[in-house]
């Protein structure tokens, strides 16, 4: 048996026609150089040898370039494909690469890719694309032609539960490839490199086809795809308080798309993007030299492992009487676990951060030393790493799971932190304000006890995802709450200019809002519980903790424009960027002059107009707090009635017992007088 199965492997690689694509439509047929005495798979073969037995191949056309550093398919190949079930073993994509600058790729991430089209209309027109892993099979290691050449496969997925073998069609099969994404080392990001091409292959190796004993007759023809070339730019808006301490963030990108695209196709309908989403474990800001220095020998640490950790940091301290006493109450408390209750209780902080001898009001950390910081982090690893194509990080820098409706956000898979979205300029959606979402009692009573925010923003309603910017908006004062983008003025300089350099060159501007997330920062007290000393003096001094969102490998896939009602999927070739949004801290230093100005303009106002119902007001209050102390006294007196009228009704028991004992007495004389005068008779 094990002869016929090496008979049966040789058969098929000294038969195989090999069909290798340019784009110049060149077809080159195999040597012999495939014929083996030995067992082989296509995966182990030489990207050289298979390149120079390949009629049409001339290194010479293949040199070193300082210049061209584009990466480029020379090949592509179909390995026997066959329509027969039984006959779908070897089946494979293997795409050969030409690497002008020799740089060295990392052969061995997760993050090199190849886009290609998923789904046809019914014009035979791509409407859909992904993404699939490169598997890598070899490179030219000659000194001559070192990294000059790479050879990966295609790692097949099942999309919509089928495979490549079942999408395509027999007797043509069609593979669309818009682009590649690689990773040089040293990098932890993938750069894409444009390389749209159409290949059709129709026809069979020998053996594969419906006739068994018929010659090869495979070929391939090979056309240009058009692709769309996109940078992308990150930018974000922070609202108002929603909620106390909570805002929203709304995270987006910015790219231009030449005007042609939309004369010729029509508006831009839909954006397909691509993500990994991870929202980060509290970040603790200080300007406390105190606080950061008892804490930063125990960062990445749970609280329960180290008895001598001194600090505790917690928000909505109160403290309060039950059963068994008095105890203490938190809102949110880190190392605060000992006879107290928590609402939220934090067990371990692998975030910590300096102001650097700046004020915490107003205190903006970058996105860039946040980046560095996570990229970079090393304390602790006690939940591995998070599953990022590229990436090394620590995963006890993020929380395992995402919030509610965040989760509810398309995914790939069962990895809810992988995000796969096709987005519709049409389908809105709002940020709502806390004057929005809490009836105007909630507020009073919130406000009089010092639970509603400090920052009440407006509401956003009816925000598209896709935002084509006009010269309107651009004109307007309030730029960054127009767009909803980012308002420090770097940014908007860099935005203005993007969009100056952008129309010059005869593109629009576009604006995607992909994700909107919430943004957490509480003000909290730091306390040393050995010596019991108040390290802060106020919620919100000196130390902050905060939690965001982040994006990374963020990746634009596709574009839909509609002509109307045609549309038309246009691949995009756009390099993944890493997207985090810098930490900024609110003033919390109490209220400004003119504030407690218009609280005391307040007060009098409602005073004079509460000033013909204020003796009524006044005499309910009085009712109010009297009524206690009288259902006390009626219950005090109750009680004595109750007493009264049981010792009247143990005395009444107790005198009818004597006459009833009386009684009996009297009757046994009577008795006994009877019995007497009996006897005497």
């Amino acid at each position: 048996m094990y002869a016929g199965r090496r008979n049966k492997l040789l058969f098929c690689i000294i038969a195989l026609v090999l069909v290798v694509c340019t784009l110049f439509s060149t077809v080159v047929q195999p040597t012999k150089a495939f014929a083996s005495e030995r067992e082989v798979s296509f995966d182990e073969t030489n990207v050289l040898d298979d390149l120079k037995s390949s009629e049409g191949f001339n290194i010479l056309d293949y040199p070193y370039s300082v210049v061209d550093d584009k990466v480029k398919i020379i090949n592509f190949v179909e390995y026997c494909y066959s329509f027969k079930a039984n006959m779908q073993d070897n089946y494979g994509l293997y795409v050969y690469l030409y690497n002008p600058t020799g740089k060295n790729l990392d052969t061995k991430s997760k993050a090199n890719m190849i886009q290609m089209a998923t789904a046809y209309d019914s014009n035979g027109k791509p409407s859909d694309y992904e993404k699939f892993t490169l598997e890598f099979c070899s490179k030219s290691e000659e000194s001559n032609y070192k990294n000059l050449f790479y050879k990966f496969k295609v790692v097949d997925r099942q999309i919509n539960g089928k495979y490549f073998n079942d999408r395509v069609n027999s007797n043509q099969r069609r593979y669309d490839i818009s682009g590649v994404e690689l990773v040089t080392y040293g990098s932890n990001l993938a750069t894409e490199y444009g390389v749209g091409g159409t290949y059709l292959f129709t026809g069979y190796a020998k053996g594969y086809g419906p006739d068994a004993d018929a010659e090869s007759n495979l070929t391939c023809e090979v056309n240009q795809l058009e692709t769309i070339t996109l940078d992308t730019y990150s930018t974000y808006y922070r609202t108002g308080e929603y909620e106390r301490n909570h805002r929203h963030d709304l995270t987006s990108v910015y790219f231009a798309v030449p005007n042609r695209f939309f004369e010729e196709y029509g508006k831009l309908q839909r954006i397909k993007a691509e993500w990994y989403e991870y929202e980060t474990t509290p970040i603790c800001i200080t300007s406390n030299d105190t606080v950061y220095n008892m804490l930063y020998p125990y960062l990445g640490k749970y609280t329960y492992e180290s008895e001598d950790h001194a600090l505790q940091l917690y928000t909505g301290y109160q403290q309060m009487v039950g059963g068994s006493g008095h105890y203490d109450k938190y809102d949110w408390a880190y190392n605060c676990d000992y006879t107290t209750a928590v609402n939220e209780s934090c067990k371990r902080i692998s975030y910590l951060f300096s102001t650097n001898g700046s004020a915490i009001a107003n205190y903006v950390l970058s996105a860039e030393r946040l980046q560095t910081y996570i990229e970079t982090y090393d304390k602790s690893f006690t939940d591995g790493y998070i599953n990022v194509p590229g990436k090394t990080i620590s995963h006890d820098l993020f929380e395992k799971t995402l919030s509610e409706d965040r989760t509810a956000v398309s995914y790939v898979g069962d990895d809810i932190h992988h995000k796969l979205v096709d987005f519709d300029a049409d389908n809105t959606f709002d940020m709502l304000s806390y004057d929005e979402t809490h009836n105007g009692w909630f507020k009073f009573f919130a406000g009089l006890f010092g639970l509603g925010p400090n920052d009440v923003d407006q509401s956003y309603k009816g925000i598209s995802p896709i935002k084509i910017v006009t010269a309107e908006d651009m004109a307007r004062d309030n730029l960054s709450s127009t767009l909803l983008i980012d308002g420090s003025e770097e940014a908007l300089e860099d935005f203005r200019n993007f969009y100056d350099e952008s129309t010059k060159a005869d593109k629009t501007v576009v604006l995607f809002r992909f994700a909107q997330t919430d943004y957490m920062n509480l003000p909290v007290m730091a306390y040393d519980g050995y010596k019991g000393k108040n390290l802060s003096g106020q919620y919100g001094k000196d130390t902050y903790i905060v939690q965001e969102s982040v994006f990374m490998n963020f990746d634009i896939i596709q574009l839909t424009f509609n002509k109307e009602g045609v549309y038309t999927v246009i691949p995009v070739v756009n390099s993944p960027i890493d997207i985090y949004n810098d930490i900024t801290i609110p003033d919390n230093s109490g209220l400004a002059w003119w504030q407690i100005l218009l609280i005391v303009l307040a007060i009098i106002l409602l005073v004079i107009i509460l000033w013909p119902v204020l003796p009524y007001i006044i005499n309910f209050l009085i009712w109010l707090i009297l009524l206690p102390f009288k259902l006390i006294g009626m219950l005090f007196k109750a009680i004595g009635k109750g007493v009264k009228k049981r010792r009247e009704k143990k005395k009444a028991e107790k005198e009818l017992k004597k006459q009833e004992e009386k009684e009996l007495k009297e009757l046994e004389k009577l008795s006994k007088k009877k019995q007497k005068k009996k006897e005497e008779k």
